[in-house]
C-alpha cells in the first residue's frame, strides 16, 4: 500500500480525489493532498531521489577502472646528422577482472639509422598470490555494486524524516482546528444563555448571581477559543515549510483553509499493514533504512578486509612476453625470429607492520560493527513491539473518551431540556457544560496522541517513505 496509490496531478495535488490546489483559498486541504504535493516537489524528496543516480554514476566510475585503454605516440629523433629517424608506437593496455592486465602492441621505425623496421608484441602479468584473489580495482567495484543498497536506504531514510515532520504537523493542525471548534461551539451555548439571562435580569426576573456566572463562563471559553485559533494558525504556518510547488517556489496554504478529518484514518490502515506485515511469511521484511546502512556498512567493511588480507601476501606474478618482427625493406636474419619468454617477479617485505595492522583494525572494526548491529536488530524488535502496543492502548482510550464526551453531550442535552422546561439549576448545567468541553478536548487529545503513537510506529518502522 504505502503512498504509492498517489498520483500528482500538475498542482501537487491527488488527481484521484479531485481536490484543489493547496494554497487556493476556503478549501479544505486533505491529509493526502500535503502528502501529495511534499513527494512531488519537496526540495529534500528531490534531493533523497539524487542518492541513487549518484550511487549509479559511482557504479560507472568503478567500472571504468577495468576500461581498455590505447595510446599512440609519433615522435622524430634528431640526434646528429648520421642518427634521424622516426618512431610511431600503438599500445592497447586491457586490464583484466581476474587481475593483471594484458598488453598488444606495434612499434616502428623508420630512418636512417633503422632502414625501416618494426615489430607486433604481446605482453601478460598475471598475479599468483597477491591480488589474485582481489584486489583495489575489484574491491572498489564490489563496494560500488553494494552502495546502490546503501543509496536507496539513504534516500528512503530522508523521505522518511520528513514524512515524519509533514504528517505529525498536519495532525497537530487538525487537532488545534477541531479544538477551536468544540470550544466556539460550547462557547456560542454560553453566550446566548447569558444574553438570554441579561434580559431576564433587566426585566426583574433574572439571577445576577446565575447572569455574571455564566458571563465568567463564556469569558473563560471565549480566551480559550482564542488560543486554539491562534495554535491552528500557527500549525497552518508549520505546515507551510514543507510545501512547494512544481516551479521550485515555497507555497502557503491560504489563511481560509481548513484540515479535514477525511484521510486521518490512513494513517490506522498504514499501522496495520505495518503491523501485519511484520508478521507474515510472504511479505518484504520492514527493515529500517538506518539498519539497511549498517549492514551495506558491514558488507563494505568485509571487503575491505579482504582487501587487507590480500595486501599481506608477497607479490608473485607470471609474466610472459611475445615479440613477432613486422615487415622489413632490410631484412636481418637476427630480426627475423620470433621471440618469447616467461618470467616470475617475487616481492615481499621483510615484517608487514603497516600491513598487519591494518588487518587487525579491520577485523576488530567489523567486530564492532557486528554486534552494533546485532543490538540495532535487537532494540528493533522490542522497540517496534513496544510501540504498537502503545498504539493500541491509546487507541481503546481514545474510543473511551470519545464515549464519555458523547454520553456527556447527553447529559448536557437533558439538562437544556430541563431548562426550556423551566427547571433548571443554572449551577448544574454550567458544570455539565463545562464537563462537557473538558470531555470534548479530552477526547480530540486522545485522537491525536493515537495518530502521534501511529505516526511514531511507522516512523520507527521507516514505513513513512515513498513505497
Amino acid at each position: 500500500m504505502g503512498f504509492c496509490a498517489i498520483s500528482f496531478s500538475s498542482a501537487g495535488t491527488a488527481n484521484a480525489k479531485g481536490v484543489s490546489n493547496i494554497n487556493d483559498s476556503n478549501i479544505t486541504i486533505q491529509l493526502y493532498d500535503v502528502v501529495s504535493q511534499v513527494l512531488a516537489y519537496h526540495p529534500s524528496i528531490k534531493e533523497a531521489k539524487l542518492n541513487r543516480p549518484i550511487a549509479d554514476a559511482n557504479l560507472m566510475a568503478s567500472r571504468g577502472a577495468f576500461d581498455p585503454s590505447i595510446a599512440f605516440v609519433r615522435g622524430d629523433n634528431i640526434s646528429t646528422k648520421d642518427n634521424q629517424y622516426q618512431s610511431q608506437s600503438v599500445d592497447l593496455n586491457v586490464p583484466l577482472y581476474t587481475g593483471g592486465n594484458i598488453k598488444l602492441g606495434n612499434r616502428n621505425y623508420v630512418g636512417s639509422y633503422f632502414s625501416e623496421t618494426g615489430n607486433n608484441y604481446i605482453e601478460t602479468e598475471i598475479p599468483l598470490l597477491k591480488n589474485l584473489i582481489t584486489d583495489y580495482r575489484r574491491t572498489t567495484l564490489a563496494k560500488a555494486k553494494i552502495n546502490l543498497g546503501m543509496g536507496e536506504a539513504y534516500r528512503d531514510q530522508m523521505i522518511n524524516d520528513v514524512m515524519y515532520a509533514v504528517v505529525l504537523t498536519y495532525s497537530e493542525w487538525f487537532l488545534a482546528y477541531e479544538s477551536a471548534i468544540r470550544v466556539g461551539e460550547v462557547a456560542a451555548l454560553a453566550k446566548q444563555r447569558q444574553l438570554g439571562l441579561r434580559k431576564l435580569l433587566i426585566s426583574g426576573a433574572g439571577n445576577a448571581v446565575d447572569t455574571m456566572e455564566t458571563f465568567v463562563q463564556w469569558q473563560q471559553y471565549e480566551a480559550k477559543r482564542r488560543l486554539y485559533e491562534w495554535k491552528t494558525e500557527k500549525q497552518r504556518l508549520m505546515l507551510s515549510m514543507y510545501l512547494w510547488d512544481e516551479n521550485g517556489n515555497p507555497v502557503e496554504p491560504a489563511i481560509q483553509s481548513m484540515p479535514s478529518r477525511l484521510g486521518m484514518d490512513w494513517i490506522d490502515s498504514l499501522v496495520q499493514e505495518a503491523h501485519n506485515s511484520l508478521f507474515s511469511r510472504d511479505s518484504t521484511p520492514i527493515i529500517q533504512p538506518s539498519i539497511q546502512m549498517s549492514r551495506i556498512k558491514l558488507q563494505s567493511s568485509k571487503l575491505d578486509f579482504q582487501l587487507a588480507k590480500n595486501q599481506m601476501l608477497p607479490n608473485l606474478d607470471l609474466k610472459y612476453r611475445y615479440y613477432q618482427p613486422g615487415n622489413l625493406s632490410n631484412p636481418n636474419p637476427i630480426n627475423i625470429n620470433e621471440t618469447y619468454g616467461f618470467g616470475l617477479s617475487f616481492q615481499t617485505g621483510l615484517f608487514l607492520r603497516q600491513q598487519r595492522g591494518q588487518y587487525n583494525m579491520m577485523k576488530f572494526g567489523i567486530a564492532q560493527q557486528e554486534l552494533n548491529l546485532k543490538n540495532k536488530l535487537r532494540n528493533y524488535q522490542v522497540k517496534s513491539d513496544a510501540l504498537y502496543k502503545e498504539y493500541a492502548i491509546i487507541s481503546e482510550q481514545s474510543k473511551q473518551w470519545n464515549s464519555v464526551a458523547e454520553n456527556q453531550w447527553k447529559l448536557y442535552s437533558m439538562e437544556k431540556q430541563r431548562l426550556e422546561a423551566g427547571d433548571v439549576n443554572f449551577f448544574i448545567l454550567n458544570t455539565r457544560e463545562i464537563r462537557l468541553l473538558d470531555a470534548q478536548l479530552t477526547a480530540l487529545d486522545y485522537g491525536f496522541q493515537r495518530q502521534e503513537s501511529g505516526i511514531n510506529y511507522l516512523y520507527y518502522l521507516g514505513w513513512l517513505r515513498m513505497r
